[in-house]
């Protein structure tokens, strides 16, 4: 029974993984703005964005092109599962921790940091971070269903699918995407969703000086 529940929550972490990198070639993603990050090898990022059933944010999408080792780059992914460093260099976050080990990927808490008068968004999700094949490495994290919140003060947001994915090209250069998707269970004024989508092509920029250090 052990083994079992153990391999359903490999496959599981495994179909999570898929699905992000799916998003890379959805073909309903639209425009949303054009980000000059100068960090990276091709300067303009073009963010873009679709709709998801009931959610006002939506699921946004950036890629961009960085040079840099290869392994360094996925070491750092690599701790996202349950670290906070590399989480609060992408995403505005405040708290990231692994709540149960489950073999191939954690149970995930993480809040969400927002701007007062709004509450900060919490969620739990099953996270992980592993290659696809060679050339692509994943981290992907996605709400489990069923899950209560922890901090009373904050609002249980539903995370769609959310991650990053490093895919290694010629040379010293390589390719990553910025994928997220959530309901944050409230309203969020647009402006500031915008803001947030827009500020996650310059987290690229981040992470490409991080990556050269």
């Amino acid at each position: 029974f052990l083994f079992l529940s153990l391999l359903s929550k490999m496959s599981h972490h495994a179909e999570i993984r898929s699905a992000l990198l799916k998003e890379t070639t959805d073909g309903t993603y639209k425009k949303h703005s054009s980000v000059k990050v100068s960090e990276l090898v091709e300067p303009k990022v073009v963010v873009e964005r679709r709709e998801w059933p009931g959610s006002e944010w939506g699921v946004y999408r950036v890629m961009g092109t960085m040079k840099g080792d290869w392994d360094k780059a996925v070491e750092m992914v690599k701790t996202m599962p349950s670290e906070l460093k590399i989480n609060k260099l992408m995403y505005p976050v405040k708290s990231v921790k692994a709540l149960e080990d489950e073999g191939e990927g954690v149970i995930q808490y993480r809040v969400n940091d927002l701007p007062w008068p709004l509450s900060d968004r919490e969620a739990i999700t099953h996270a992980s971070a592993g290659f696809v094949d060679d050339k692509t490495f994943v981290y992907a994290t996605r709400s489990i269903p069923g899950k209560k919140p922890v901090n009373k003060d904050n609002v249980f947001a539903e995370v769609f699918i959310d991650g990053l994915i490093l895919q290694k090209l010629d040379g010293d250069k390589i390719a990553i995407w910025s994928i997220g998707g959530m309901d944050p269970k409230g309203n969020i004024p647009e402006k500031l969703i915008s803001s947030f989508i827009s500020d996650s092509a310059l987290a690229l920029g981040k992470f490409q000086k991080k990556l050269l250090k």
